[in-house]
C-alpha cells in the first residue's frame, strides 16, 4: 500500500476578476460539490490596476472543504507563451517577454507551467492560437499537458457544436502526441512535471442559458480532468500550510492526472511495491516498478517517450532494466484516462 494522502484538484479556472474578490465562495462550493479537495484559479494578469486586483490573492482560503488558491496565467506581448504561475501573491506578468517573467519568480515557493504549447481552435470561424514558440526558454517548472478547453474546441465548429456539446466530456481525446513528446524530451534531460489544466471561463449569459446539460457549469467541469497528488503529509484545515504542501507536491511531480469522468481513478498508484517511491522520484536500477489501476484497464508503460509494454490489467509489476524515464498512460473503455509522472530509474 502507498503510503501517501492522495488529494484531487482543478488547475487553470478562471473567473472574472471584478467579481472574483466578492463572489470567491460560489467557486469553493463548485468545488465542495464536485468532491475536489482544491482548486487555483489562474486570472490572466490584469492589463491595468494591478494593486487593486492584488486584493484577490488574499482571498486564498478554504471555503467549505475546497481549497482556493489564486494564481495567474501570463503572455507574452504578442499573447503567446501563455504560462500558469502558481503560489506568489502579487502579478508577474505584463512583461514583454516569458523569460522576464520566469526569472521575476521566486522558485522556493513558486511553481510555473506552460499552458496548452500547441493550443489552437477554430470554434466560431476565426482561427485562435496560443503557442509556445520559445523551444529555447527553460525554467519552468512543467507543462499543461492536457488542456480540456483546447481538447474539445479544436474540432468543434459552428456546424458541429451540437453534436460536439452533447457528447462532450466524453468526445475529450487526450493529450496530443506532439505535447507528449515534447514533455518526454525536455524530462530526459530534467525534471520536467505535467499537470492537466481545464482553462474554464465563466459562461456569458446567453450560453448559460443554452447550456441545458448544465455540462460547462464549474461542478461539472470540476469532475473531469483532475490532478491527483500524493502528499507526503496529508492537508491539516490550515491554508497556508495546505498551500505550500500542494506547490511542494507539484513542484516535485508526485502526481497523476486523468479525466474522472470515464472513471473514477482514485487509488491510481505508480511507484515501488513498498509504497515507499512514487512518481517524481528517483529509483536505483533494478527495483521492481508496480502500476495499480482502480479498474482492469488497458495500460502502457513508457521507457524515454517509447511505449515497451501493453497490457490489459489491474497490477502489473515489472523490473526496469535500463536508466532513463519511465510514465504511465491508462485507457478505459477505449478512451483515454490516467497518465502518470515519471519515475527516473539511474
Amino acid at each position: 500500500m502507498s503510503r501517501y494522502a492522495e488529494i484531487k484538484g482543478c488547475i487553470h479556472i478562471h473567473f472574472p476578476l471584478i467579481k472574483l474578490e466578492n463572489k470567491i465562495e460560489r467557486l469553493g462550493m463548485e468545488g465542495e460539490k464536485a468532491g475536489v479537495h482544491f482548486i487555483i484559479i489562474n486570472s490572466h494578469t490584469p492589463e491595468k490596476n494591478l494593486q487593486k486586483y492584488e486584493r484577490t490573492f488574499e482571498k486564498e482560503g478554504y471555503y467549505g472543504k475546497t481549497l482556493i488558491i489564486n494564481a495567474e496565467e501570463t503572455d507574452d506581448k504578442r499573447r503567446q507563451n501563455h504560462l500558469l504561475v502558481i503560489g506568489g501573491k502579487n502579478w508577474y506578468g505584463n512583461k514583454d517577454n516569458v523569460e522576464d517573467v520566469l526569472a521575476a519568480i521566486d522558485k522556493n515557493t513558486t511553481v510555473s507551467f506552460v499552458a496548452h504549447p500547441d493550443g489552437s481552435h477554430k470554434l466560431f470561424l476565426i482561427k485562435k492560437q496560443h503557442l509556445w514558440t520559445e523551444k529555447d526558454i527553460d525554467g519552468f517548472t512543467g507543462i499543461e499537458i492536457w488542456s480540456m478547453l483546447f481538447d474539445w474546441a479544436e474540432n468543434t465548429r459552428v456546424y458541429n457544436l451540437p453534436i460536439r456539446y452533447f457528447g462532450f466530456p466524453y468526445n475529450l481525446r487526450g493529450p496530443k502526441k506532439n505535447v507528449l513528446a515534447m514533455w518526454d524530451t525536455l524530462s530526459l534531460k530534467r525534471k520536467v512535471i505535467g499537470i492537466a489544466g481545464l482553462d474554464i471561463h465563466s459562461l456569458p449569459f446567453i450560453f448559460y442559458l443554452l447550456d441545458i446539460n448544465k455540462s460547462f457549469r464549474y461542478y461539472r467541469i470540476f469532475k473531469g480532468l483532475r490532478n491527483h497528488l500524493l502528499l507526503k503529509e496529508p492537508l491539516i484545515g490550515n491554508p497556508e500550510k495546505d498551500k505550500a504542501n500542494i506547490i511542494n507536491t507539484l513542484k516535485n511531480g508526485s502526481l497523476f492526472f486523468s479525466n474522472d469522468l470515464i472513471a473514477d481513478s482514485s487509488g491510481f498508484f505508480f511507484g515501488t511495491e513498498d509504497g515507499e517511491e512514487t512518481m517524481g522520484d528517483i529509483v536505483p536500477i533494478g527495483i521492481p516498478l508496480v502500476v495499480r489501476n482502480p479498474l482492469k484497464a488497458n495500460t502502457r508503460i513508457i521507457y524515454n517517450g517509447i511505449p515497451i509494454i501493453e497490457e490489459l490489467v489491474e497490477t502489473k509489476k515489472f523490473i526496469p532494466e535500463k536508466e532513463g524515464i519511465y510514465r504511465i498512460e491508462v485507457e478505459y473503455k477505449g478512451k483515454n484516462w490516467i497518465f502518470s509522472n515519471h519515475i527516473r530509474v539511474e
